[in-house]
């Protein structure tokens, strides 16, 4: 178990310790490799290709020595004062300083909730929406495939694993929540539809309305593939259509978005996600629910039940939170460090300007997507298109995908593809990140001696018979930085690189038995 943190005098763990504290067993490194669950390691790994941050990211230089100066300040101030306060004033300020960075002080009455993880913050979400409502509450989200594991069951109320450290007390919550999804990709892999997946949103509220007492539609902005699903424009019309009982939460745990798309959403009166791990490249697990002034004036004055699962301080609320008072003073300085170190990514992305980034999308979308549609060893799945249709309309980098999914396949002597199976798949993505020039049974190839982290496999039903996974090379705003800050060269070296990952897949595809 991860080492709890709230009774901290003058002594801090490590930085790399911190790094991995503070949340639950996903967090905790395996004894043999040293990573977490999904083959991240708290310190940077200079020699790593990291396409990976659809999945998570491995922390990087900037960013641990973020973590690490915040670490040396609250260990010189802890003999002196309690950790608790310390805590809370540093959250303070990693909250402020986040929403100066993304633009969001004009938005007026807006609040944000600090957590360990987006599952934690989709539980936080539902539990706030459904409040002590006696009549039930519906949530509505795509398949957990796109999403996470453990969405759906955060959504319902509870954490996908009972085994959690917790800041607070426990209880099981009697609010009765329940939990529908809707399928985005069909048979095949294909992409269903998007009228599609919007009239059955339409039908299941339709006939919800009279049933249940709230309806939170999740809007996920965008999902592990790259897809966004339901329109905002369905769940607007919804919203309006039964403005008493239908909220909106927008799942943009990936943090895929412009500034001015993440201001619309909350000026439109819209919960949001954001997690630090994903796009912005800090290290996993760390997450913010922002809450828009419509719903806080509302959801502020309410009582706050300890939740099955929840890691939870006081200080990670606004302090005007009339229920956040009867929270635990604990401090979680594993969460803090990993914000501070999101954050020290989140300025050097500011720091560029939309046209470098935009520019730097679109080359490396065109450059990669032709190479994978040119190589019959991959299939690029099938891209939607990312046109959001809010009411404050905009041309921004995230019109465009920065995560590109492909199924696997093995070509025979006669040139017939036969598609990997998802073991396969998971197979060659647990190989990626080693040096592997070295196995005799691995035959002579420089490519081999390439590491690299791709986004882990996502499950994407039948293909010709076969359960397959589809991998993920992902643009992170710490790719992007690199390349614009070392001008032609750097952009370069970004496909370059991106390439050299693409290879090396292909490599073992071809060589799957020896893997």
């Amino acid at each position: 178990m991860t080492q709890r943190l709230s009774n901290v005098n003058t002594y801090l763990p490590s930085t790399a310790e911190l790094l991995t504290s503070g949340g639950d067993e996903r967090i905790e490194l395996a004894a043999s490799q040293m990573t977490n669950k999904y083959g991240r390691k708290p310190v940077p790994d200079r020699e790593l290709f990291s396409f990976g941050s659809a999945t998570a990211s491995t922390i990087s230089d900037v960013g641990f020595s973020a973590a690490e100066r915040l670490r040396q300040k609250i260990l010189q101030t802890l003999p002196g004062r309690a950790p608790e306060e310390i805590y809370l004033e540093e959250t303070d300020r990693v909250r402020h300083e986040f929403i100066r960075l993304c633009g969001l002080e004009h938005i007026r009455g807006m609040e944000v909730i600090v957590s360990p993880s987006g599952t934690d913050a989709h539980m936080l979400a539902s539990r706030l929406v459904a409040g002590s409502s006696v009549a039930r509450t519906l949530a509505i989200m795509v398949q957990p495939e796109e999403t996470g594991s453990g969405v759906g069951h955060a959504l319902a109320g509870g954490m996908h694993s009972p085994h959690r450290e917790s800041g607070g007390t426990t209880v099981n919550s009697a609010d009765p929540i329940d939990v529908r999804s809707i399928a985005v990709r069909m048979e095949g892999s294909r992409l269903r539809p998007i009228a599609a997946v919007d009239d059955e949103l339409e039908a299941i509220v339709s006939a919800a309305i009279t049933r249940y007492g709230r309806i939170l539609i999740v809007l996920t902005d965008v999902s592990k593939t790259g897809v966004l699903a339901p329109t905002p424009s369905k769940a607007l019309d919804l919203r309006r259509r039964w403005p008493d009982s239908v909220e909106i939460l927008v799942d943009a745990s990936q943090f895929r978005l412009a500034p001015k798309t993440l201001q619309t959403y909350l000026t439109i009166g819209c919960l949001v996600i954001v997690t630090g791990s994903k796009f912005l490249g800090g290290p996993a697990f760390s997450a913010m629910l922002l809450v828009p002034a419509s719903m806080a004036g509302r959801l502020k004055k309410r009582p706050l039940r300890p939740t099955p699962g929840a890691t939870c301080c006081r200080a990670d609320w606004p302090r005007n939170w009339t229920g956040a008072q009867t929270l635990p003073e604990t401090s979680n300085f594993g969460l803090l460090l990993r914000w501070e170190a999101a954050l020290a990514e989140l300025r050097a992305f500011r720091s560029v300007s939309e046209e470098d980034i935009q520019r730097v999308v679109v080359d490396f979308h065109k450059e990669v997507t032709s190479w994978l549609n040119n190589a019959p060893d991959f299939q690029l799945l099938e891209q939607p298109t990312l046109q959001r249709h809010l009411p404050i309309t905009h041309n921004s980098w995230d019109q465009l995908p920065t995560i590109l999914p492909f199924i696997l396949f093995r070509v025979n002597r006669h040139a017939r593809r036969n598609p990997l199976t998802a073991p396969q798949t998971k197979r060659i993505y647990d190989h990626l990140c080693q040096d592997l020039a070295t196995k005799a049974k691995m035959p002579g190839s420089t490519i081999l001696s390439v590491r690299c982290e791709v986004g882990q496999p996502v499950p994407c039903g039948e293909l010709g018979g076969v359960q397959v996974a589809a991998l993920r090379l992902c643009l992170s705003a710490r790719l992007i930085v690199e390349a614009i800050n070392t001008g032609e060269r750097g952009i370069k070296r970004l496909f370059d690189r991106s390439l050299m990952a693409l290879e090396k897949v292909a490599f073992l595809t071809r060589n799957s038995s020896a893997v």
